[in-house]
């Protein structure tokens, strides 16, 4: 087999690392042969979990390739496709949006030159491809490049940054077309070997299933270590995951559920915890608490897009998230606490024809560009 260098930049978005590529320098526009060049970049499927025969480092939260493209559309000044790719199966999915490497989109057209940029503050138009929505990316330039150098810094990440905001517009029915898949703000399920038990299924830039972490016999604050070895409570968490994914027509029956989509998070009212670098993390500084779980195991942060959800689930009456919330919290600075510690997210709600309608939703990120260069296929 002959060999093919691709031209790819390696970045960090929030609490995510990413294979980045320019869409005029892939070799082919075919998703499936796309999906075997990116399988080989990350180094998937890895039986061993390490993926050290690729770019990957054995967690959903570094698997991942991103194209970007100039934008065609009149509402947008890039294209912005997102692949999350499994460590153990050769698996590529894109079905959902990465709101942490959302974080450097702009940044990187910038510093790519797609985007010409002004000095001081910009704007840059991000047309998600794989939700259909728009992202607003604002971030300094200083000298013609992205600004990396700041004072911002975000839970999970060690260091300061400069910071990114992203206004995601419109952000509901992103995966399902509707904000609230069901009608309902919250439903009570059947699971075998289970029983009922109630969730909130709510979308907003990406689908994702909330489960109050009491119903479940769980505290809400074990660390990820803990609740990825808890195989009976895994299991019952993706049960639930895999009907709400039928139940929304997200897959076609129960067995076909992506593991990318829905997400599935346990939420609790806001309890101390320790975090994993061993911070005292009070409840006092926390609206809610909450556990999130990518590709069947458990986020070590906040997913951006769940970071998203969060928010707007939260400032959405009758919900789980807004049930047990710390009340009179503010809603466009909801605090959620999670196992790296406490990030930041608001919402806008509107109610529209008698239901709530998100307008828009705010979070913030940082990046950095960790390596130019090209990638062997």
């Amino acid at each position: 087999m002959s060999q093919n260098w691709i031209k790819a930049t390696y970045y960090r978005g929030g609490t995510s690392k990413g294979v980045f590529f320019q869409k005029k320098d892939l070799p082919t526009q075919d998703e499936k042969e796309l999906n075997k060049i990116f399988l080989k970049v990350i180094g998937s499927p890895d039986p061993n979990g390490r993926q050290l025969n690729g770019m990957g480092g054995g967690v959903s939260s570094v698997s991942k390739c991103v194209i970007i493209s100039p934008s065609e559309r009149d509402d947008a000044d890039v294209d912005y496709n997102f692949i999350q790719i499994a460590v153990d199966q050769p698996i590529a999915e894109w079905n959902n949006n990465c709101g942490n490497l959302s974080g450097a989109v702009g940044p990187y057209a910038v510093q790519e030159g797609i985007i010409k940029p002004k000095e001081g503050e910009n704007k840059i138009r991000i047309y998600q491809v794989n939700t259909d929505k728009i992202i607003h990316s604002t971030f300094n330039v200083k000298d013609g490049k992205p600004e990396i150098e700041g004072d911002y810094t975000i839970a999970g990440v060690y260091g300061e940054s400069s910071k990114v905001r992203l206004d995601y517009l419109e952000p509901g029915g992103s995966g399902t077309g509707k904000l609230l898949p069901t009608g309902n703000v919250v439903d009570e399920i059947e699971i075998d070997g289970f029983g009922k038990i109630k969730v909130s299924v709510v979308d907003a830039a990406t689908p994702l299933i909330y489960i109050q972490a009491e119903d479940l016999g769980l505290k809400g604050t074990e660390s990820p270590d803990e609740l990825d070895g808890n195989a009976e409570k895994m299991e019952i968490i993706q049960k639930i995951r895999r009907k709400c994914a039928f139940m929304t027509g997200l897959s076609k029956s129960e067995h076909e559920a992506p593991m990318n989509t829905p997400r599935i998070g346990i939420v609790t009212s806001p309890k101390d915890y320790i975090s994993l670098d061993k911070s005292n993390i009070k409840g006092d500084d926390q609206d809610i608490t909450a556990r999130m779980f990518s590709m069947g195991k458990t986020h070590k942060a906040i997913m951006g897009t769940a970071g998203v959800n969060i928010g707007v689930a939260a400032a959405i009456e009758g919900t789980i998230p807004n049930l047990i919330k710390r009340k009179g919290s503010n809603p466009l600075e909801l605090r959620a606490g999670n196992p790296s510690g406490v990030m930041t997210a608001g919402a806008v709600i509107e109610q529209v024809d008698g239901k709530p309608h998100a307008k828009s939703a705010i979070m913030y990120r940082t990046f950095r560009p960790l390596m130019r260069g090209e990638v062997l296929v």
